[in-house]
């Protein structure tokens, strides 16, 4: 919790020359959240409330101090990619971009048909669910070498399709996934 919240925080997410963060995933649409990322929607969302109606609770514990916010899934170019990413002329370096963007969004489509939640009395009915996450483009890593990487923010917010009631997602088959999805971002960059 601390993590993502101290990010958003100190605007490391929307700060700097680096573009604005955008909304991804069919529970973000759900929300009907605008393109771009707003600290606002953010902070809402990740405190349990619907980010265009803020009296409006999302999950049962919502506003709580010990709620698990989200987690911060990263997809890097290979070192290779990124050098020459950063060193290419503009329309070369937009092209690069949008390989990587579309190999991010691919990797999270496939992680968003693994998404479930549960309901019911103790959480016995477990049921599909949409994602809310906020993609973040960033292009050094922290020494400011050249690192072309997304921070894919996945809420702990879950939309179901069947009745478009949200709750809590249940993250265990996410990380069980999380080699083979790294696998795929680069499979779909490689394309």
């Amino acid at each position: 919790r601390d993590y993502l919240i101290n990010l958003a925080r100190d605007d490391y997410y929307q700060a700097g020359g680096e573009p604005l963060g955008r909304w991804w995933g069919k529970g973000a649409e759900s929300l009907g959240l605008p393109h771009q990322v707003t600290s606002q929607h953010l902070h809402r969302i990740m405190d349990g409330y619907h980010p265009l109606n803020p009296g409006k609770k999302l999950v049962q514990n919502a506003g709580k101090l010990q709620r698990e916010i989200g987690w911060d899934f990263t997809f890097s170019a290979p070192k290779s990619v990124s050098v020459i990413w950063s060193q290419a002329e503009p329309t070369t370096r937009k092209a690069i971009e949008a390989i990587h963007e579309s190999a991010v969004r691919k990797t999270i489509d496939f992680l968003e048909e693994r998404t479930t939640t549960r309901r019911g009395k103790g959480g016995m009915i477990q049921e599909s669910a949409t994602l809310v996450t906020a993609l973040f483009e960033h292009g050094t890593s922290r020494e400011l070498d050249p690192n072309l990487h997304t921070h894919t923010v996945v809420l702990n917010l879950g939309i179901r399709p069947s009745d478009k009631s949200t709750g809590t997602i249940q993250i265990n088959e996410l990380l069980d996934n999380k080699m083979l999805a790294g696998a795929l971002y680069r499979a779909e960059l490689g394309k």
